[in-house]
């Protein structure tokens, strides 16, 4: 009995450390309330490469930089996504879970925010590859994610993360992002890339750069046609 009340005092502890920890981890995809940075995305077989324009809300922007991807952009506000491309006028609404290369998903690639899309389960301590890190078990928020489990593992040093596994409602491995070490932007620690594979082979890479504060115009995340 004791040992009960005990566990139940020490939940909302460990649930504010998981929150800390998560906050720091989507600081280094999100250094600043709005930001652009430059995206690189390869499989075996070819290769894209986006601006990636996000604000404070978590909307996203991507502008094809590739000669292929030149001229088509995605935009994502909030759990809706979009595709504007090259001589048409109306948006081509899709999912977040449309794939852009690989296992590569435009929500993926243009946001993910751990602390704002899941609640933390449970955190305990655990070992990756040798070194001392949190696994944080996190839960879905809002039915809109596919993702509805997500294992994560963060190193206890820096707070680091290290790798994240994606489950489906069903308890399937959907897929796994390994994350890269962290490169530094105007004085701010960013993420420099991550791997996402697929339980079928597939994999995809993808490289962060050219970090830049601030930059995104309001009119950027407006549909064309949309009312003003």
């Amino acid at each position: 009995m004791r040992a009960a009340i005990l566990l139940l005092a020490a939940l909302p502890v460990l649930a504010q450390r998981g929150e800390e920890i998560l906050a720091r981890v989507d600081r280094l995809r999100h250094p600043w309330p709005t930001f652009t940075v430059e995206l690189t995305v390869k499989d075996a077989k070819a290769s894209q490469r986006w601006k990636v324009s996000a604000r404070e809300n978590g909307d996203a922007r991507l502008d094809g930089l590739s000669e292929k991807e030149k001229g088509r952009a995605v935009l994502l506000r909030g759990d809706q996504m979009w595709l504007l491309l090259p001589g048409t006028k109306r948006p081509v609404k899709v999912t977040p879970q449309q794939r852009l290369m690989g296992p590569a998903a435009g929500g993926d690639v243009a946001r993910t925010r751990f602390r704002e899309d899941y609640t933390v389960q449970e955190l305990a301590e655990a070992t990756l590859d040798d070194r001392a890190c949190w696994r944080l078990e996190l839960v879905a928020k809002r039915p809109v994610l596919s993702a509805r489990q997500v294992s994560l593992w963060v190193a206890k040093e820096g707070s680091l993360p290290l790798k994240a596994e994606f489950r489906l409602a069903s308890g399937r491995l959907a897929r796994t992002a390994h994350f890269g070490p962290p490169a530094e932007a105007h004085g701010q620690a960013v993420l420099s890339g991550m791997v996402l594979e697929e339980s079928n082979g597939g994999r995809a890479e993808l490289a962060f750069g050219h970090w830049a504060r601030g930059g995104v115009a309001p009119a950027a995340f407006e549909l064309p046609g949309e009312d003003r």
